[in-house]
């Protein structure tokens, strides 16, 4: 059962909590990541995996859903970047492997 945070009387009930979030976020990034790898797929040149308009539109819009959430936007912007980094290369190694394979 979900505690609300004020309802959390001790270290232990604030760590479930988090821990509970933080399975919750782990299935995001996995369902994200299907989507990132069938994009891969469909992208024909490694040089395609990195879009500066785009991504500079994404760290944007992240930017400001942080401040809208009244989260710290360079937090955000840092997580984001890191994912989109990581994004990318990985992309960039299934297109690059595939088309070694021919």
């Amino acid at each position: 059962m979900t505690k609300a945070p004020e309802a959390c009387e001790t270290k232990e009930d604030v760590r479930a909590e988090i821990d509970r979030i933080d399975q919750a976020l782990l299935r995001l990034f996995a369902e994200r990541h299907t989507y990132v790898t069938r994009m891969a797929h469909i992208k024909t040149d490694p040089h395609e995996a990195y879009d500066k308009a785009r991504i500079d539109a994404i760290i944007s819009k992240q930017r400001k859903r942080a401040e809208e959430l009244e989260l710290d936007e360079d937090q955000a912007e840092l997580l984001w970047r890191t994912l989109i980094d990581w994004n990318v290369n990985y992309e960039k190694g299934i297109i690059v492997a595939r088309k070694r394979m021919g």
